[in-house]
């Protein structure tokens, strides 16, 4: 399992990423700031590879969500609008086959990309793990309480 989640200390702007967190010794140091933060490595998530609460925070209100890398999604929209900008001055339907490329791509990366599970307390990321079924998908009504 891999943890991924910003420094909770105030200024400090690290992003922590750890793995295998089932290995933790209950702390882990900031890189950046050199604080230590207490981990809490619960007996499911150790045996089942399974979270059922946040390591970082102790939340036990987390969702699951596709883990896409947000600069892939940047990098395509750029691609394929910059290409479809160009074209819609000369030809409008090739134009909008491009934007429709762009979605299929889209798409396909969507399929391709698995999922992880985010507490909604301090956004912590959990990788490489089963999914616990308790876990549903994000909900705002939920968010909004943190």
């Amino acid at each position: 399992m891999q943890i991924r989640f910003h420094c909770p200390t105030d200024g400090c702007v690290a992003i922590i990423e750890y793995q295998p967190l089932e290995q933790c010794a209950g702390a882990i140091t900031c890189p950046r700031c050199k604080q230590t933060h207490r981990m809490t490595v619960t007996p499911k998530m150790h045996d089942a590879d399974s979270v059922d609460e946040c390591a970082v925070c102790r939340g036990t209100e987390l969702f699951v969500r596709k883990d896409f890398p947000q600069r892939v999604g940047l990098f395509v929209v750029l691609l394929f609008g910059g290409a479809s900008l160009y074209y819609f001055r000369s030809n409008a339907v090739l134009a909008w086959l491009i934007l429709a490329a762009a979605v299929v791509v889209d798409f396909l990366i969507y399929l391709v990309i698995g999922k992880m599970t985010t507490c909604y307390g301090c956004r912590a990321e959990y990788r490489k793990c089963k999914l616990n079924p308790a876990h549903e998908a994000f909900d705002l009504a939920t968010s909004e309480k943190y």
